[in-house]
């Protein structure tokens, strides 16, 4: 059932972006970053983890000298994609499941060459928080392509707050399975250590 996936999404974000034990890893520039490592037995919208624990979440805030209405824009425009995403060579919408909820395909260039198929959710909490919630699916429309590795996302989330003097405070969080090399013991480490420097 969509609706209690999307949720169970929102739910999920929340609570593993305010969870304790996230550990920091850098600070600099105004960009705050930590990891954390979920529980393997974790549940998100009723799938687990699986091999995919051996990840850790990264989480980062920071300030954006950006009104909350621009800043929220970037992420309902897919033409805008590139403006923070420099990885990212395609998008498209697969569909529209409802009026906040639709599923996209996109992929990265060389040499990574991976690719994602993600269920995208708009919700707006109170006090007009704008939360983007995302995970990976699976569709008829985006059969795996040869040369690509299909990265998995148990759960992502960007969270957009209005602060005074027209700024915004924004968060994300990410835990995803790059798959391929990446989901073996070593290229797990390499990973995570990657992953909260970029």
């Amino acid at each position: 059932d969509a609706v209690w996936v999307n949720e169970q999404l929102v739910s999920s974000a929340l609570a593993i972006t305010e969870q304790d034990g996230w550990e920091a890893v850098s600070s600099a520039d105004g960009i705050e970053v930590w990891r954390k490592y979920l529980p393997g037995d974790t549940k998100i919208a009723g799938e687990g983890l699986g091999r995919s624990a051996q990840f850790a979440a990264v989480k980062a805030r920071a300030v954006l000298n950006a009104p909350l209405d621009e800043v929220y824009s970037l992420f309902t425009d897919n033409s805008r994609v590139s403006e923070y995403n420099e990885y990212c060579k395609e998008i498209l919408d697969l569909e529209w499941i409802d009026e906040n909820t639709k599923v996209t395909y996109s992929s990265t260039g060389r040499p990574w060459c991976r690719d994602f198929v993600t269920r995208v959710h708009y919700k707006t909490l109170p006090d007009d928080v704008r939360l983007v919630v995302n995970r990976a699916e699976d569709h008829t429309l985006a059969p795996r392509k040869k040369g690509y590795t299909r990265m998995g996302m148990s759960i992502g989330a960007n969270m957009m707050r209005q602060l005074p003097g027209g700024k915004t405070e924004f968060t994300m969080m990410t835990h995803v399975n790059p798959g391929g090399m990446a989901n073996t013991g070593f290229g797990a480490m390499v990973t995570n250590r990657l992953s909260t420097e970029s």
